[in-house]
């Protein structure tokens, strides 16, 4: 008995659940939701000040995922509403382009049951379920710093897993409530990186060139903003396949280079049906080098997080 319940656990953990075929052996459970995992913290009638803190304190308790005892992933999720399903009218951005949400998930996860969230994170979600998504719209006439009471759930999931598994087993917390949470002006905006190398010209990865380089960055999407994964599409000349990648631009030796290698040459690669995927150095002088390229279109896929990138020819 005690194997078929750790053969259970495995493969939930490796790839999917699937039903014992003996109808005696037991089963893995679809988890309640709304458990009641996350602690209120004991300062919760306190009011959060979140440009004068680093962050916020919780505690949880492992949840119940239908008989799976394994650690999960935590994501700590807020919103304006107690029931995450909407925004006090009085709090809403409502300029044109306002896209209020009725809960934002945070970038940051944890695998431990005590921890803490920055006050960052916290402020830019804020903003974001008001309806703000760009920094210029917080400095319109109407804008003011929220003031007022922050609901906080965690949703417990299995980061291993795939997606299916991930959403048919992730379990939700009760939410609980900071009475008093004030806000500043901060919003989040997708992260980026920049392409440095033979298609624009080789210019010096500079502050001072920033202007020029406002063609060769590489974003995160807006749903993934924290992810630390960057995506565009470049149209690389014949010939000039060379290239690595900057976090930023801080000067040729300011340590913030990433490429095929951490030595400061370049690698020859190949595109199999027309796509590389291979391994990201960070740091790393490398670059990426393709000779007697062609020339066309290539849309990339730099996972810093995962220290990945994928180049496919896209004509």
């Amino acid at each position: 008995m005690k194997k078929n319940i750790l053969m259970a656990a495995l493969t939930f953990i490796g790839l999917a659940f699937s039903a014992c075929e003996n109808n005696t052996d037991p089963k893995v459970e679809v988890p309640q939701q709304n458990q009641n995992f996350l602690n209120t913290p004991a300062l919760a009638n306190n009011t959060f000040v979140l440009d004068q803190t680093e962050g916020v304190d919780f505690t949880c308790s492992q949840p119940d995922f239908g008989g799976v005892a394994t650690i999960p992933t935590y994501a700590v999720q807020v919103s304006l509403s107690k029931d995450f399903n909407g925004v006090p009218s009085q709090w809403q951005y409502t300029g044109a382009a306002s896209t209020p949400q009725n809960f934002i998930q945070l970038p940051s996860t944890y695998t431990r049951t005590s921890f803490t969230v920055p006050a960052r994170e916290i402020a830019d979600a804020i903003n974001g379920c008001r309806g703000y998504n760009d920094m210029s719209q917080l400095s319109e006439a109407g804008y003011r710093d929220y003031e007022g009471p922050l609901y906080v759930r965690l949703y417990a999931y299995f980061a291993t897993a795939d997606a299916d598994v991930q959403q048919k087993y992730g379990v939700y917390s009760s939410p609980i409530e900071l009475k008093s949470v004030v806000a500043y002006p901060t919003v989040r905006q997708p992260g980026y990186i920049y392409l440095v190398g033979a298609p624009e010209g080789w210019a010096g990865p500079e502050e001072a060139n920033a202007a020029h380089y406002a063609d060769w960055m590489l974003y995160e999407a807006d749903d993934q903003i924290g992810s630390n994964i960057y995506r565009a599409t470049f149209d690389i000349p014949a010939g000039q396949f060379q290239f690595r990648f900057y976090k930023a631009l801080s000067g040729w030796d300011g340590g913030d280079s990433m490429g095929s290698q951490a030595d400061d040459n370049p690698v020859d690669i190949e595109l199999k049906d027309g796509v590389y995927n291979g391994a990201l150095s960070v740091p790393g002088k490398g670059s990426y080098q393709i000779p007697g390229w062609d020339g066309g279109k290539v849309s990339m896929v730099v996972n810093v997080k995962a220290k990945t990138v994928e180049f496919k020819k896209v004509d």
